[in-house]
């Protein structure tokens, strides 16, 4: 009984209850939220089978708790049916674990909804699937006050989190519910779980029908909600950007071209309301990006070496698969960033560069005081990358956005 009850992020909850026991009963608890819950560091990842990406959760669960956790709401009981939902990417990286646990301390019910975000790693022969946790979030709800605590994880804690899945296999039809089966790995005893797949024609994800691609969270994955939408994110380094163009209001779109977003004037970007934490990136948010890579910067001329064959492929890590019109095998999005070649747009005149230009603003100036562009730009030789000032002019230029924040 107890062995399976440590199923659900028992390691986590039980820090929590020494914690607890040290206080008197009959005050409220308020968790602690410390300034830093810390991260794990690298953690192992491969890619995993296509049939087992999407977003998972068990059949006998109201709905993923990745909804429960955006809602701010709580779903999960006591005893030993398992709530979970685990967001399984197709390379291994940013994939999420949601857990929930109830525990009684005195005439005080507390419930724990954690949310993990690490890496997957898969072996085949025998096949297992283990999630490592890397960062972590926990939100505290109690009948002894309203809404919710919400608290960091700590990496010493995160370091012993253990999620193992042996032989999984998933189905995959195109017109009913798919199912994942597999045994689960705890404590060293192998138990039968089954999970039903988020359906991405009509859960969130795709936009359902209201002709907004950002209108609900992605399937899978993790995200940022910016006013009413929610935008895919990636985490590079140390550092956490959205993954597609903003694609706010305002500015100029082209429906057909959903992938290019919103493209802005500069004056218009101070007027985008971010979450805490996020920004458009700075000129050394972009350098970061590039070195990410591996990729030298000449900061004295402000570009890379597009002439040099290793800088051009590793320029490919960050552009997306397709739309760029140079075919030469590079592009790759092997980062996640999926830099577009939107170029830009005026509202007198159609300018080249569609297809071999990708510019974002960012939020600096240089010393001509022009807004400074981050571009990557695509020649018939040449790749490289570079950030240099924007000329305003009488017919303003409009570019899309991109954002970051630290981790």
């Amino acid at each position: 009984m107890k062995n399976l009850r440590n199923q659900f992020v028992m390691i986590f909850a039980a820090a929590m209850l020494l914690m607890m026991s040290c206080k008197n009963e009959d005050n409220p608890v308020t968790p602690v939220d410390p300034v830093d819950g810390g991260e794990v560091g690298e953690t192992p990842y491969t890619s995993i089978p296509d049939e087992l990406a999407g977003t998972w959760y068990p059949d006998h669960n109201e709905g993923p708790l990745s909804t429960n956790w955006e809602q701010g709401t709580f779903q999960g009981e006591q005893g030993f049916r398992e709530f979970r939902t685990m967001v399984f990417t197709k390379n291994g990286k940013n994939a999420i674990e949601y857990t929930s646990e109830v525990f009684n301390s005195g005439d005080e019910v507390l419930q724990y909804l954690y949310k993990l975000t690490g890496t997957l790693e898969y072996k085949a022969n025998p096949s297992t699937l283990t999630f490592h946790a890397q960062t972590g979030r926990m939100k505290v709800f109690s009948n002894k006050y309203a809404g919710f605590k919400e608290s960091a994880i700590r990496a010493e804690d995160l370091k012993k989190y253990e999620s193992i899945l042996s032989n999984p296999q998933a189905t995959t039809y195109t017109s009913s519910v798919n199912y994942l089966n597999a045994k689960r790995v705890s404590g060293g005893v192998l138990y039968t779980v089954k999970y039903k797949k988020v359906d991405a024609s009509n859960n969130p994800g795709n936009g359902g029908n209201s002709g907004d691609p950002y209108a609900n969270p992605p399937v899978s994955g993790t995200y940022v909600k910016i006013i009413n939408q929610y935008y895919p994110t990636v985490t590079i380094g140390t550092q956490e950007w959205t993954s597609v163009n903003y694609s706010g209001s305002g500015g100029i779109k082209e429906a057909s071209k959903p992938q290019f977003g919103t493209f802005y004037k500069y004056a218009d970007t101070k007027n985008i309301t971010l979450p805490a934490g996020w920004r458009i990136p700075t000129r050394q948010d972009y350098i970061n990006l590039i070195k990410s890579q591996g990729i030298a910067y000449d900061e004295q001329w402000n570009t890379t070496n597009g002439e040099d064959l290793q800088s051009k492929k590793l320029l490919g890590n960050l552009m997306s698969v397709t739309g760029w019109l140079k075919e030469d095998g590079y592009a790759n999005n092997s980062s996640g960033f999926n830099a577009v070649p939107a170029n830009l747009r005026v509202t007198n005149g159609s300018p080249n560069g569609e297809g071999t230009n990708c510019l974002l603003w960012t939020s600096d100036k240089d010393e001509n005081d022009l807004p400074i562009v981050f571009k990557l730009i695509q020649l018939p030789s040449d790749t490289y990358a570079a950030l240099s000032g924007q000329s305003i002019g009488y017919n303003p230029p409009h570019i899309p956005l991109r954002f970051v924040r630290d981790k």
